[in-house]
């Protein structure tokens, strides 16, 4: 991961460029199944919870998902429940919402073919990121509840999008940064106009996340550049964001891949956090993990190295 400042540039302008390649575009990661329906009921005013129980209880894997998240640690001192609706309440339907956009995607993978984009890292990263934002959550204040992980597994969904929409453009990216050791959104930047961040932004709006979590989405590479207020709620939650985020892409990087940048140790020194907690986190998390990973049916951790 890497610490970029992004040159000036106008957002309209961006944002234009961004929906044009939506637009264009003949394939994007998408809701589909149990999430397009729980997207629909979540601007229903009139939808009530039973039918978001229901549409939850049609698909297994979202199911254990649900009473996953229900019985976390983070409701702990709260009875275990294998009750859906039960489960519902206590996670919130943002977390819902994210579980199922997420399981839907994966389901999708073998569908696509960008060269040198590993679906399954991508996702075991985006799982892992979720599970550290979870505990740094613990941690730091500034999260509602179930915020974190929703935050975490969704954040960088423009890698997929890039993948999914662009394949052998993305492919090119991709091995050109593998091959020049230049940061990844520099050369998305230079491809298409915009990075994966700016992407994924623009996606979980669309998806019904809420503006400011966007917005802590985008400016994740660099939460100083941004023009978030200094210990503002979003300047904080991009620097949690950015080092979970670090964590996971050391976790699960290729042997020939450096280790962790400076980037996240700065970050965790900036959020007081010694060697050891960053150990005991990590440690704490990977255990969590490998109880996804199985739960959604993805290959274990491969330690990196």
């Amino acid at each position: 991961m890497n610490s970029l400042s992004r040159p000036p540039r106008n957002p309209d302008d961006t944002r234009g460029r961004i929906r044009r390649f939506i637009l264009d575009a003949e394939a994007l990661p998408s809701p589909k199944g149990a999430a397009l329906r729980l997207i629909e009921l979540a601007r229903d005013p009139d939808a009530s919870i039973d039918e978001t129980v229901r549409v939850i209880q049609t698909d297994p894997a979202l199911t254990g998902f649900v009473v996953r998240a229900a019985n976390a640690a983070r409701f702990g001192g709260i009875e275990r429940t294998l009750d859906v609706k039960r489960a519902v309440v206590r996670v919130g339907m943002q977390m819902v919402r994210a579980h199922a956009l997420a399981i839907s995607m994966i389901r999708d993978h073998k569908k696509l073919r960008c060269k040198h984009f590993d679906y399954t890292r991508f996702w075991t990263e985006s799982l892992y990121t979720a599970v550290l934002m979870d505990k740094l959550a613990e941690r730091y204040r500034e999260f509602r509840l179930g915020e974190a992980f929703v935050l975490g597994l969704l954040a960088g969904v423009g890698r997929l999008a890039f993948a999914t929409a662009a394949p052998d453009d993305y492919g090119v990216v991709l091995a050109r940064a593998a091959a020049r050791g230049v940061p990844l959104e520099l050369l998305e930047q230079e491809a298409f106009g915009f990075d994966h961040h700016e992407l994924s932004a623009v996606l979980l709006a669309d998806w019904g996340v809420p503006t400011e979590l966007a917005d802590v989405v985008y400016w994740q590479c660099d939460p100083e550049g941004g023009g978030l207020k200094p210990d503002s709620r979003p300047y904080r939650l991009a620097g949690v964001l950015q080092l979970a985020a670090g964590l996971a892409a050391e976790a699960v990087a290729a042997p020939e891949q450096d280790g962790a940048s400076g980037i996240v140790y700065l970050r965790a020194a900036l959020l007081e956090l010694e060697p050891a907690d960053m150990a005991a986190l990590t440690a704490q998390a990977l255990v969590e993990l490998r109880e996804w990973l199985q739960l959604i049916g993805l290959p274990p951790l491969q330690p990196a190295g």
